[in-house]
This record gives structure tokens, C-alpha cells and sequence, in this order.
């Protein structure tokens, strides 16, 4: 080999070797301190009435589930705890917990809402991540009930003032037109839905002469000490969207998923938008996310910052090196308004708050410059992960999409300060209701 062509070789090598050993410096001056995991739960059966207005709005029989509505589903717990699994090994990696045996006492919380589903959906989670280990999970209330720190319920006086705020800020969010115009965007998606419902044929089209659901009026719905809604076409699409989800996710025959009509990603990609713009609408206006996930962050915030810790369950979580929260997808979709994520997407899935998703808060601690840092994930599995009940590794990982928040800045690796997120976090929990 040439002389120059050696000095060349070097040089170039120098040149990588200076520019990868600050990044590993600075990957080793990270440790992780604690992790939080909010977690929607596993595959349930539907809750939808099928002789209400789904029923309603097609000719075609819906499959008949041999789980009862709204529980798990076998095939749901066994996904939740391939997801256990790959949190076990994502752990141990980062030296948080070993990698086998038992955790010591006090070093892993689990708190569910006291739904059936969210509290077998925890217990699958744990068998999951720590076989032959007795972890409890705790639920506070009657087990059927929900529980005030995961019911994204209207706390606030629903005046006319604070009911108009909302509607023209949920207008805004959607785009010119408000809700309306969102509706005529949609036609496409409503024309495909109306085809695989027979829905010109269906009672709602036949007697009660509502035809074109492009046409028709979305409307929010707020009411003191209830969930938020909506009336009109986007709330039928949300719920024809989520029936065929988890007929897809529980691994239906493909004849029987929207009885065969949806076969491709550009289909499902339709259907879905209705229950991801629906979540939007319902959630995206300061004064319905800040005061329905009110409860959830003040229980996060307690978890997270010693000095905020005011239950026994607050400071359970505060010890724990792990804190797991089942709740569910309105909860994640309020608390993610609330914090002003910015727009997301999740590759591989066309929920954007999915089945055994979760959203990750992890507090590092730079060891440089003794300062505690604040990373936000989405960690989740692809909908095909979910059909095909697969299993994770550390080479074949639950996919994971960085969480920024407009008032948190993130670096290149997706670290935020952790003193300005709690300062974000206390701003938001003091203005829970916006007029």
C-alpha cells in the first residue's frame, strides 16, 4: 500500500474516531433513573350496542365475539405479555433492572383502572415481564367502576362560555370549515364505509332518511361529570373504525374483518381516520384536554417529582425504579393535548393511540453535568404485530416514535430538560380550566 494511501486510511480513521468518542462519551454519561409507562390496554372485545346505531347502519350481521364486550380477550393477554417481555429485556439493557429474577421490593408499581380489561391487561403485562414473580396491581375503586384519576370526564362547569371556547377551538384544530368542513374532506372515507355497511339499505338510511353522512353535522357534545363526544357521522365512522380494528387485531378470518371489504393499507388508512380525527376533535381544545386529563397528570406528575408526591400510591410510584398506568386510549389522547405534543405519527400503524401502545416517560440523569433530563416515547407494536400475536426482542423491538412537547425542546437523541418539563407539566395542572 501506497504511503499516501495509508496517511489517507489514518486520516479518515482519525477523523471518525474523533467524531463517534464524544457521542459515546455522552451516551455514557447517561444513566436511567426512572421510567414511566402509561399504557392503553390489550385487544377487548367491542363495547359497541349492535342494535343501536351500527346495527342500525348496515344489513350485514356483526360477528358475534365469544369474549363478553368490552374484556379481554384471550389472544389480548397473550399479546400484552409478548409486550412485558420485550419491556423486561429493554430494562435490562439499560441497567434500570436485571435482566432475570425478581424485582426487590418497592422497585416496580402497577396501578390500573379499575376496569376489567385494564386490570387483566396489567396482570398480563407483569406475567410478561417477570415470570414467576407475585407483583400486585393495585386498583383503587369497585372493580366495573373507573377510577377519578383515569376517567377523562368533564370536571369543569360547562357554561356557555366555557362550552363555546371548546367548539370554536375544536373548529380550529380541525381545519377551515371546523367540524363541517372536516366532514366534506372526508367524503371519500365516508363513501367507502357507506359501501361496506350496505348503508343505503340499513335502517338509518331506509326510515330514518339520514343518507349522506358526508353531509350531515359533527357536533362536540360537553357535559359536567361526563366523557366529551361526538354526535353526528365522525362519532359512527369513530365506531365503525374501532370495530374493525379489533376484528383485524383479534385475527379474524380476513372474510370476516368488515366482512372481507378491507384489505389494503390505503382502506384501512381510510377507515381509521375517522376514529383518529374524532380522538383529535374530542381532545384537541385547551379546555377539554387540560381539565379530562387533569386527574392523570396530577398522578404522572407525583410519580415523576418527589416534592409533588401527595398519596401513598403517588409515592409508591415516586420510590419505584418502574411505574406502570393502564388506562386508556382517551386518556392518552387528553393528556397528549394537554402537554401540547406536537403531531405524531407511528409507522406500521393506523391508530394513533393503539392497542398495547403506550407512551414512555423516562428520566435520565447526566452524570456530566448532574442534571436530570426527560425523554417521552411511544413505544407500540405495528397493527400486523398485533394480528399476527408476534414476540419481541432487542433485534426485533416494539417500534418506538420520539414525543416533543412545544413548551420542552428536544435535543438530536430526544432529551428535553426535565426541570422544564416539570415546570410545564405544574403550568398546565394550575390552568386545568380555560374559559
Amino acid at each position: 500500500m501506497k504511503r499516501s494511501t495509508r496517511l489517507a486510511l489514518l486520516t479518515t480513521l482519525a477523523c471518525v474516531i474523533s467524531s463517534t468518542l464524544p457521542v459515546m462519551a455522552a451516551e455514557n454519561n447517561l444513566e436511567l433513573e426512572q421510567v414511566l409507562i402509561f399504557s392503553r390496554h390489550s385487544i377487548r372485545a367491542p363495547l359497541a350496542n349492535y342494535n343501536n346505531a351500527l346495527g342500525n347502519a348496515t344489513t350485514h350481521t356483526w360477528p358475534v365475539w365469544s369474549t363478553e364486550g368490552g374484556l379481554l380477550t384471550p389472544k389480548g393477554g397473550k399479546v400484552e405479555e409478548h409486550v412485558g417481555q420485550y419491556y423486561r429485556l429493554w430494562l435490562a439493557q439499560n441497567k434500570l433492572l436485571p435482566a432475570k429474577g425478581c424485582p426487590q421490593a418497592g422497585e416496580v408499581f402497577t396501578y390500573a383502572n379499575s376496569l376489567p380489561r385494564t386490570i387483566d391487561t396489567a396482570k398480563h403485562f407483569l406475567v410478561g415481564a417477570f415470570p414467576g414473580c407475585e407483583l400486585p396491581v393495585v386498583n383503587r375503586v369497585e372493580v366495573g367502576k373507573m377510577d377519578p384519576v383515569f376517567n377523562p370526564i368533564v370536571t369543569a362547569e360547562v357554561t356557555d362560555q366555557f362550552n363555546q371556547a371548546a367548539i370554536d377551538a375544536t373548529n380550529k384544530s380541525a381545519g377551515e370549515g371546523g367540524l363541517d368542513g372536516m366532514n366534506k374532506r372526508l367524503k371519500a372515507n365516508y363513501a367507502l364505509i357507506e359501501k361496506i355497511l350496505d348503508y343505503k339499505n340499513g335502517k338509518t338510511c331506509q326510515q330514518d332518511k339520514v343518507c349522506d353522512l358526508a353531509s350531515q353535522p359533527s357536533k362536540l357534545v360537553l357535559s359536567q361529570g361526563k366523557e366529551p363526544g361526538i354526535s353526528g357521522p365522525l362519532g359512527l365512522g369513530s365506531g365503525v373504525s374501532d370495530a374493525f380494528m379489533l376484528q383485524y387485531y383479534e385475527g379474524l378470518p380476513e372474510k370476516d374483518v368488515a366482512w372481507g371489504q378491507v384489505k389494503t393499507p390505503e382502506q384501512w388508512r381510510q377507515v381509521e381516520e375517522f376514529k383518529n380525527a374524532a380522538q383529535k376533535a374530542l381532545f384537541s381544545s385547551p379546555q377539554v384536554g387540560r381539565n379530562t386529563s387533569a386527574t392523570t397528570l396530577q398522578f404522572i406528575s407525583g410519580v415523576l417529582d418527589k416534592s409533588q408526591a401527595k398519596t401513598a400510591d403517588q409515592q409508591a410510584g415516586q420510590k419505584a425504579r418502574v411505574t406502570l398506568m393502564v388506562g386508556h386510549d382517551s386518556n392518552i389522547a387528553a393528556f397528549v393535548s394537554a402537554l401540547k405534543i406536537k403531531d405524531f405519527t407511528l409507522p406500521g400503524q393506523y391508530e394513533r393511540t393503539p392497542i398495547a401502545g403506550a407512551v414512555v416517560f423516562q428520566r435520565w440523569h447526566d452524570k456530566k453535568t448532574d442534571k436530570d433530563l426527560i425523554k417521552i416515547e411511544y413505544v407500540y407494536p405495528t397493527a400486523k404485530q398485533i394480528r399476527n400475536n408476534s414476540t419481541y426482542s432487542l433485534k426485533q423491538p416494539l417500534h418506538r416514535t420520539v414525543l416533543q412537547s412545544a413548551g420542552c425542546p428536544i435535543d438530536n437523541k430526544g432529551f428535553c430538560s426535565f426541570d422544564t418539563f416539570n415546570q410545564l407539566l405544574q403550568e398546565t395542572l394550575k390552568n386545568q380550566v380555560v374559559n
